[in-house]
């Protein structure tokens, strides 16, 4: 694999036609106890998958965002413009996921900078899944230029929070970001989640703008001391 997926990329840049580059090359090697070498596919693939096969499944979809979680430390570094971790295709709209669900997946995915790949049969989606899959400010996280892949900051009582830097910067370096509340919990009702943007690492004296990004919701200007409280359905996600 070290020298068929560059050789064959080779050949491919050699047609002079634009193409996305998606190689399985990682996953084989971490399967079989190989370290890969990350200098050789970052500098080959546009994408590549580094875990298992997704399934048409909630437990399928949660287990993806552990492995992120737990190997973020190895797996981060990699992503940048360019070149991407893929933890494979979206199943919006399928039958596996429900509502709150597929948006869970849809915030995770931007998060992640994942290459949006829909795995669905459009002739048959419904008008709700469709809006989460065309939400264009969830896009715009997703295809953002700085292109860093979020890392998870907190995971408790069935509540994770994930951020990522995005556009734009400010001139003192200071990034804004997208934050992901997600929820784990299956007890039937909204859970309330409080926490202050400092504790999520935003210093900014001057405060940030924040949106929900799918309920449209615009909290204002919110300082870093200030505390943010959203409601996080079951098995849902504020973005």
């Amino acid at each position: 694999m070290d020298q068929g997926y560059p050789e064959f990329g080779y050949y491919l840049n050699q047609t002079g036609r634009p193409m996305t580059y998606s190689c399985s090359w990682p996953v084989y090697q971490i399967y079989d106890g190989m370290q890969p070498n990350w200098t050789s596919i970052i500098g080959t693939c546009n994408l590549w998958r580094n875990w298992d096969d997704i399934q048409d499944s909630w437990d399928s979809v949660q287990r993806i965002i552990d492995y992120y979680g737990d190997n973020q430390d190895d797996i981060v570094p990699n992503a940048g413009p360019g070149h991407w971790n893929d933890p494979d295709m979206l199943i919006i709209g399928n039958f596996g996921l429900s509502y709150e669900q597929s948006k869970s997946q849809m915030a995770m995915w931007a998060i992640f900078a994942a290459p949006l790949i829909m795995s669905n049969d459009l002739r048959a989606i419904g008008s709700e899944y469709k809006n989460i899959l065309q939400n264009t400010a969830v896009i715009a996280v997703n295809q953002d230029p700085l292109g860093i892949q979020g890392r998870r900051i907190y995971k408790e009582n069935g509540i994770e929070i994930w951020t990522r830097p995005i556009i734009p910067v400010d001139q003192d370096n200071y990034s804004s970001y997208a934050i992901a509340i997600a929820s784990r919990r299956e007890d039937g009702t909204p859970y309330a989640v409080s926490m202050t943007l400092e504790e999520l690492g935003l210093t900014y004296a001057g405060g940030y703008t924040v949106t929900d990004l799918f309920d449209d919701i615009n909290y204002g200007v919110v300082k870093p001391g200030d505390t943010v409280t959203v409601d996080v359905n079951p098995s849902g996600v504020v973005l």
